[in-house]
C-alpha cells in the first residue's frame, strides 16, 4: 500500500497566492507521509473575466505555477497531479479564429524528479445549446447555437495513456466534465488504468445533484480507484465551486471525503485549503477484478471495441 493525498482549494485570479497555497499543501502532505498530491482543476487560477483568463495563461514549458510545483515535487520526492490553464503555441493558435483568446484546460502529471511525465487537455467541454426561438420553430436535426466552456477553452484532441506512478499504479488523466462520458473511462481502463484522477471545479447545482453518485459509479463500473481533487467555495461574488473532494476504491467504497459548499458555515467565502490521506493498494484492484471479471465477459463480437481508433498519446512526455 502507498499513501496519497487528495486536496481541495479555492483558487482566485491571484496566481502567486494560489501557488503558495499549493506548495503548502504539498509540503504538509509530504510531511504526513504522502507519496503523491492530487490538486484540482484550474489550480493555477480562476478568473471571471475571459480576457483575464487568457492574459494569465502561459505555455506549459514556461508556466510559472507549474514550474513552481515541479521544483517542490523534486524537493519533496513526490508526485504532484494538477490542473492548469495552458496558452496554445503559435502553431496551435494559428488554427484558431483571428483574435481568439481561447486556452487549453490541461491536466499535468509531475514526477518525483520534478519532470512532467504527461499532460492531458480536456476533451469534453461543458456547453449548452441555446434556444434562440420557440421550440415549434426549430427544425428537426437543426444545430442550435452553443454557449459555455468552448467560448474560452480549446478542446483537446487526444487521450493520454495512463501515467505510471510506481506503487500508486497506472493513473488515467481526465478533467471534470469528462466524468459524464463512459467512452473515456472504457478506453483508459483498456489502456491499463488502475486509478482515474479527475480534478474538478464542479458547479454547485450539478455537484449537489450528481457529483458523489457519478464518482462512485465510475469506480464501480470500471473497477478503478477514483481520486477527485476539487475547487471548493466562493472564488468571487460571481462564481462558486461545489467542493467535496472524494476518493473511492474499485469496489465503490468511499475512502475519504472533504466538505462541500453546503457544509460551509458561510457559502459566500472560500473553503480552506486541505487534504485527506488514503492508502492505495494495487492488490485491491486485482481482487475486485477477479471477483467480477468484466474483461472476459465483454461482447466485443457484438458491439465492437469502444474507441478502437481513438488517438492516444503514448509518449508520456511533452
Amino acid at each position: 500500500m502507498v499513501l496519497v493525498a487528495c486536496a481541495q482549494m479555492c483558487s482566485t485570479d491571484n496566481v502567486a497566492d494560489n501557488l503558495a497555497m499549493s506548495i503548502k499543501l504539498a509540503r504538509d502532505a509530504a510531511a504526513a507521509g504522502a507519496k503523491a498530491l492530487f490538486l484540482p482543476e484550474a489550480s493555477d487560477y480562476i478568473a471571471d473575466d475571459a480576457h483575464l483568463v487568457y492574459l494569465l495563461a502561459e505555455p506549459l514549458a514556461t508556466h510559472k505555477y507549474t514550474l513552481g510545483l515541479q521544483g517542490v515535487a523534486k524537493d519533496l520526492g513526490i508526485y504532484i497531479d494538477l490542473g492548469i490553464h495552458e496558452r496554445p503555441s503559435p502553431d496551435e493558435a494559428s488554427s484558431e479564429e483571428p483574435g481568439s483568446e481561447r486556452v487549453f484546460n490541461t491536466h499535468v502529471s509531475i514526477g518525483p524528479d520534478g519532470q512532467i511525465k504527461a499532460f492531458y487537455r480536456k476533451l469534453h467541454l461543458f456547453d449548452i445549446q441555446l434556444k434562440d426561438r420557440p421550440e415549434a420553430q426549430v427544425t428537426p436535426g437543426e444545430k442550435l447555437p452553443r454557449g459555455g466552456e468552448h467560448l474560452r477553452i480549446i478542446p483537446g484532441s487526444v487521450i493520454v495513456a495512463p501515467v505510471d506512478m510506481g506503487d500508486i499504479g497506472r493513473v488515467g488523466l481526465e478533467i471534470c466534465y469528462d466524468i459524464r462520458f463512459p467512452e473515456m473511462h472504457i478506453i483508459l481502463r483498456r489502456l491499463g488504468a488502475e486509478m482515474l484522477s479527475i480534478p474538478s471545479a464542479f458547479t454547485v447545482p450539478t455537484g449537489r445533484a450528481h457529483w458523489h453518485t457519478l464518482l462512485r459509479s465510475v469506480a464501480i463500473n470500471y473497477q478503478v480507484y477514483v481520486i477527485a481533487a476539487t475547487q471548493a467555495g466562493a472564488h468571487s461574488p460571481q462564481r462558486s465551486s461545489w467542493g467535496e473532494a472524494l476518493v473511492f476504491d474499485p469496489w465503490g467504497v468511499e475512502l475519504a471525503r472533504l466538505p462541500s459548499i453546503d457544509d460551509a458555515e458561510d457559502p459566500t467565502k472560500p473553503l480552506p485549503p486541505q487534504f485527506v490521506l488514503v492508502d492505495v493498494d494495487l492488490d485491491r484492484v486485482k481482487s475486485v477484478r477477479e471477483q467480477i471479471p468484466l474483461e472476459i465477459q465483454k461482447r466485443e463480437d457484438i458491439y465492437g471495441v469502444v474507441g478502437a481508433n481513438a488517438p492516444v498519446d503514448r509518449r508520456g512526455l511533452f
